[in-house]
């Protein structure tokens, strides 16, 4: 199997760190980046060199992902886990982490691959992994994040990373999302539990297991979701079915699976959802970590969390990649969980260390506000919203250049400056505006982040600019045949909307090729 260009620089990076001399290594891929894939590659280096290995991992569907992957690397392996046919004279073992713990069986020798190392790694059976000094330990994870007492950095000494998520978009091997936050839920009466840091399930349960909200969320996913296939997160197994309920009322078919639910029933309603026949399930706890199905593309956040790790990994079901569909979006409807605000988008998953996250600034990490109308969450500087057409009362202000440190790097800065400075080459020499896109994207392998297009050709958008720019992209639109809109677009690129422009970067550079 051939690795993506990212994948490849991570294991070699990997291998750096490991003849660093480091052995318990953490290593940060976004889901959907191919955390399992880049496991295989090394796994198959590993078996390549006459040495042994095992992958530990928690949850049944993810013995099947992780045996199949390795299938496709030709690596030889048996499984330890209830159910499944053992090998134990093959050089790696796929193991369950609470069969190893039922069994009082031995880790098996050889270098240690630990799946969702964020949660796995705190098992009582792995803690005697990490008083081995020579044996070498690769914990993978999409969220690198942790509450409680318990920190990773108590049993990491480093942090590998892959592609921060924004990249990942960019570069079209995620998919955008778009984002809802409805009126919050009042959770004053819900506590936090003193051992996992996060909301009590019964109080979440009974504060917001109330039909008005539940019709809700069948309300909104006819209105903005409608024939997608999506996953609803809930608080328990009541709340989960009430809201199934919901949706079979008005004839949506929606299924409920929980923790009790069997693995074969389970693997029934992933090919229903697949195919179709039950585009919805309502869950409780189980679909946030270990669940493949790159065709969903809606979200419905009813679950209040204040666990940045199980934030992300709920966002992450939606972000996959689905050439089969046509995928170009997923959708987010945040049920006044607060999460959002509490935690940002997807992209906003920037700067990730192995310290406690610490909100910082980026390019794709921009200030963002709900819109009144649709409830859309959407980028602070916008006028319009981009899903309902609405007058959001924004102000459209420059933001001063020195200011711009506070949410680029140096590296950053270089390129934003660099991509500019192309917009005004495009400008200058009559070139579509596309072309300044698909230089950079050439030159840095991905595209420019939308808001850097926003006054990059002129300083004074006075009268004469606009003038001026108009009739530069009118006479383009008339030598390659585009209609008044495309001039409008690139008008408002230019001109309107604030950072963000209603054409993304991506959109420009196609258009060029037309």
């Amino acid at each position: 199997m051939q690795l993506r260009d990212y994948q490849e620089q991570l294991v070699h990076d990997l291998r750096l760190a490991i003849a660093q001399g480091y052995r318990r290594i953490l290593v940060y891929l976004p889901t959907g980046g191919g955390k399992t894939v880049v496991a295989s590659a090394i796994v198959q280096k590993i078996v390549e060199k006459g040495n042994r290995a095992n992958f530990i991992l928690h949850r049944d569907p993810l013995v099947t992902q992780t045996s199949e992957k390795f299938a496709a690397f030709d690596i030889p392996h048996g499984i330890i886990k209830s159910g499944y046919p053992e090998n134990p004279q093959a050089p790696v073992q796929i193991c369950g982490v609470q069969t190893l713990d039922a069994r009082n069986l031995p880790i098996p020798p050889g270098i240690t691959l630990i799946d969702e190392a964020h949660s796995v790694s705190f098992y009582r059976k792995l803690q005697e992994l990490f008083l081995e000094p020579d044996r070498i330990i690769l914990g993978f994870t999409a969220t690198p994040f942790r509450r409680g007492k318990q920190k990773l950095t108590d049993l990491y000494q480093i942090l590998v990373k892959g592609p921060e998520p924004d990249l990942l978009i960019r570069q079209g091997h995620l998919s955008p999302g778009r984002y809802f936050a409805y009126s919050e839920i009042d959770l004053s009466s819900v506590g936090i539990s003193r051992r996992s840091g996060d909301y009590k399930g019964g109080d979440l349960q009974r504060a917001l297991n109330f039909q008005a909200l539940n019709q809700r969320v069948v309300e909104e996913y006819q209105l903005i979701a409608a024939g997608r296939q999506g996953i609803i997160f809930t608080c328990g197994i009541e709340h989960s079915k009430a809201i199934r309920d919901e949706f079979e009322a008005v004839g949506i078919p929606c299924a409920h699976i929980d923790g009790e639910t069997p693995n074969t029933q389970r693997r029934k309603l992933y090919a229903a959802q697949k195919s179709g026949d039950v585009p919805l399930i309502s869950s409780v706890e189980t679909l946030t970590e270990g669940f493949d199905q790159p065709s969903v593309s809606w979200l419905g956040i009813v679950r209040p969390t204040l666990s940045h790790a199980l934030h992300v990994q709920m966002l992450g079901r939606g972000a996959r990649a689905c050439a089969a569909i046509k995928k170009t979006d997923f959708i987010v409807s945040d049920f006044g969980t607060g999460n959002l605000q509490r935690f940002g988008r997807l992209e906003d998953q920037v700067n990730v260390t192995l310290q406690p996250p610490r909100r910082s600034k980026s390019p794709s990490e921009a200030p963002t506000k709900i819109c009144g109308n649709c409830s859309a969450v959407i980028l602070a500087w916008r006028i319009v919203c981009p899903e309902c057409q609405a007058d959001t009362g924004a102000v459209i202000e420059d933001v001063p250049e020195e200011h711009l440190c506070e949410y680029l790097s140096d590296e950053e800065l270089a390129q934003r400056h660099h991509y500019r400075r192309l917009c005004r080459l495009a400008y200058e020499r009559r070139y579509k505006p596309g072309w300044a896109v698909l230089s950079y994207r050439d030159r840095y392998g991905c595209f420019p982040a939308d808001w850097w297009s926003f006054g990059a050709v002129f300083k004074e958008r006075d009268d004469d600019a606009r003038a001026a720019y108009q009739r530069y992209l009118q006479a383009l639109a008339t030598q390659h045949g585009h209609d008044l809109r495309w001039v409008e677009r690139y008008m408002t690129v230019e001109f309107g909307e604030g950072y963000r422009a209603e054409v993304s970067a991506q959109e420009m550079s196609e258009s060029l090729c037309r």
